[in-house]
């Protein structure tokens, strides 16, 4: 039987996902356990979605641990060449996603291939792909076209971030190995959002680990990570 705390956080997720514009018509189910792990279930249209629903329950306090059981489904058949055509007119559509991305499908599996400038191209063409139809999964082998040092990029991530206004000095912080960021710190969904969308147009950023206001979480599974050429 739920306690009071699995009752209380179950309620938060219930009303978040009811208020969402678009998640709300799919009638998603969450199972909250003891450990704080949240399971999330039903079926929505497109892998877009499914990404939006755990996202949308990432900053929730109490949260440990997402399991996103969504389940994608399309009306009719439809092929993987059919799929390519669909993420093929998305980054048509899309300006920010550079015309060096390419793509390759299987059995729904969509795999980003090329190169691009910084994390936030590859992930704006991770975002850009789950919006096509049929695309069960999205899977990135992108590379970064330049290669910057971890001490470098630590010192530009924080520089970067002392130069937004919303963001007081020394208010988040941040380790970087290998080119992947982990930021930390105390602030706000509105800052988190600042924080991140700047440090994600930094070139030579392959991975961001948001791990602000909520240490105990694992990093999102669905954050992009960027291969590149050491």
């Amino acid at each position: 039987m739920p306690n009071l705390v699995q009752e209380n956080l179950s309620a938060k997720i219930d009303q978040k996902l009811r208020q969402h514009p678009k998640l709300s018509a799919y009638a998603l189910k969450a199972r909250v356990y003891e450990n704080g792990t949240v399971q999330i279930q039903g079926i929505v249209d497109v892998l877009e979605e499914k990404i939006q629903a755990e996202g949308l329950l990432g900053n929730i306090p109490g949260i440990k641990k997402i399991e996103n059981d969504i389940t994608v489904c399309t009306d009719g058949e439809i092929n993987d060449l059919d799929v390519a055509f669909e993420v093929a007119e998305e980054f048509q559509a899309n300006p920010e996603v550079p015309l060096t991305v390419g793509v390759k499908v299987t059995g729904g599996e969509v795999q980003l291939l090329g190169r691009v400038n910084n994390f936030n191209q590859a992930q704006e063409a991770l975002e850009t792909a789950a919006k096509a139809r049929g695309v069960r999964e999205v899977i990135s082998h992108l590379k970064l076209k330049d290669y910057y040092d971890d001490a470098s990029l630590n010192n530009l991530v924080q520089a970067t971030l002392m130069t937004e206004p919303e963001l007081s000095p020394g208010r988040v912080k941040s380790i970087t190995h290998h080119g992947v960021v982990s930021l930390f710190g105390k602030l706000t969904e509105t800052q988190i959002v600042t924080a991140f969308n700047a440090v994600s147009r930094i070139p030579g950023i392959r991975h961001i680990h948001n791990l602000i206001n909520q240490p105990a979480i694992e990093p999102d599974s669905q954050i992009l990570q960027i291969d590149n050429q050491m």
